[in-house]
């Protein structure tokens, strides 16, 4: 048994392990043996990377909302309330994107 690094986070892990305990990442030498002799591994089903974008997207899309609001809820035309909608447009596309990016990686 010795010591590896994990190579999603970079942690210290066993040998022996199934999985990374800092990120969940499967480790090769490690898994649990079947009847049939087979092993079984554990997959992360989302990686950390799509689940920052996808929160960062969101963000955007709400903090366009909001900028949409106070644009267009004020007596005098401003561009906020333009600068909102394209912000929405532009979250909603990312996050459009990023999930067909964690589809096709993961499915």
């Amino acid at each position: 048994m010795a010591l590896i690094n994990c190579p999603e986070c970079d942690a210290q892990v066993s040998s022996s392990a199934e999985s990374c305990p800092k990120c969940a990442y499967p480790i090769a030498g490690g898994g649990t043996t079947q009847a049939h002799g087979g092993k079984i591994q554990t997959v992360e089903q989302t990686s950390k990377r799509y689940k920052l974008q996808q929160l960062l997207s969101s963000l955007l899309c709400i903090g366009s909302v909001v900028v949409m609001i106070a644009g267009f809820s004020g007596d005098q035309p401003s561009g906020a309330g333009a600068f909102g909608a394209l912000g929405l447009l532009v979250g909603l596309i990312w996050f459009i994107i990023v999930r067909f990016m964690t589809w096709w990686h993961h499915g």
